[in-house]
């Protein structure tokens, strides 16, 4: 069974040396300007996932170091547009920020009338990576992406790819493979993950891109065998496993991005503090090395950097959804 990652277990490991700083300081200097009450930090999806437990990892010790309490509040629907709507109409004083995930820069692709615009918002780090692998049932006999796409080519239509959904990040970084390979794979939408990995093991799908800790365990095993990794560099988990830039597909990225985010007019001052924050906070050794634990990297970037990716993400999917018609049903 995949290894799932779960707001309990991942917190009990954490725990000993996190539960100290789950209060806000008591000593706060009440005079300061901000924050001088609770922040509230909107996750665009529900309780349990991966993006919630980081965020309630990170609270406490984001607490200690602003002096107060920051909760956070579950707001899922609409493919996270309803956090985003909520933040949005917030006001811009501090006190209502956001986590976002790989769809912050497809949404807006997607779903052309929002009742807000994304430039209502400022990216202030990108905290996290989670790198995916591309994976191919072991029984299909092949071992290298080069094999994979001379066998595709030669039964165009009939070989398959699962996802977790029309428009998520790992759907469009299928698509965006197919075009760079000139593959004709049809696409499978799924609705939760352990079905995309239980219809590989028994070869009803020929591919699918999935987070690390949800296939390593049967790459280890030799069930699954991981053709490329969608990442920067090759991961020490998987020395074998080439990036996508090496095997000739440059383009491709399908990874799951977490961060934070704000409204774009909040004071430069409180901006500037609540990056820094969580830029320490998830660079403490036991929260990188618990998020490694479940296939997270942490990258904590500058805003700057984080608005520079979410733009070259945007131009990249806008490409791939209009030559591949993508569109939310």
């Amino acid at each position: 069974m995949a290894h799932r990652v779960t707001r309990r277990n991942l917190l009990a490991t954490t725990a000993g040396g996190l539960l100290a700083t789950a209060v806000p300081l008591a000593g706060a200097n009440a005079q300061d300007a901000w924050p001088n009450k609770p922040i509230k930090v909107i996750m665009p999806f529900g309780a349990g996932g991966s993006m919630d437990v980081l965020s309630r990892l990170l609270a406490p010790i984001v607490s200690e170091s602003l002096g107060q309490q920051v909760v956070v509040e579950n707001r899922p629907g609409a493919t996270g547009t309803v956090a985003m709507a909520a933040v949005a109409a917030a006001p811009a004083d501090g006190y209502t920020l956001m986590f976002t995930g790989s769809s912050y820069s497809i949404i807006a692709l997607l779903m052309p009338n929002l009742p807000f615009k994304m430039d209502a918002f400022t990216p202030l780090s990108r905290l996290t990576v989670g790198p995916t692998l591309m994976a191919v049932p072991a029984q299909l006999g092949i071992k290298t992406m080069a094999e994979f796409v001379a066998a595709a080519k030669k039964q165009p239509g009939k070989w398959s790819y699962g996802s977790s959904g029309i428009g998520t990040s790992v759907h469009l970084g299928g698509e965006l493979f197919k075009m760079a390979a000139g593959v004709d794979l049809a696409h499978v939408p799924y609705r939760a993950t352990p079905a995309i990995v239980a219809d590989l093991l028994e070869n009803r799908l020929q591919m699918s891109v999935l987070g690390v800790a949800d296939c390593r365990q049967y790459v280890a095993s030799g069930q699954l065998r991981a053709l490329a990794v969608s990442y920067t560099e090759r991961m020490p988990e998987f020395p074998d496993v080439p990036t996508f830039a090496e095997v000739g597909y440059p383009n491709v990225r399908a990874s799951n991005d977490f961060g934070i985010s704000i409204r774009a007019d909040t004071p430069a001052p409180i901006k500037a503090r609540l990056e820094e924050a969580y830029r320490s906070a998830v660079r403490r050794p036991e929260i990188v090395q618990r998020l490694k634990d479940f296939g997270l990297i942490v990258v904590a970037t500058s805003s700057a950097d984080f608005t520079r990716v979410l733009a070259e993400d945007a131009a990249r999917y806008s490409e791939v959804i209009r030559v591949a018609n993508v569109k939310l049903e």
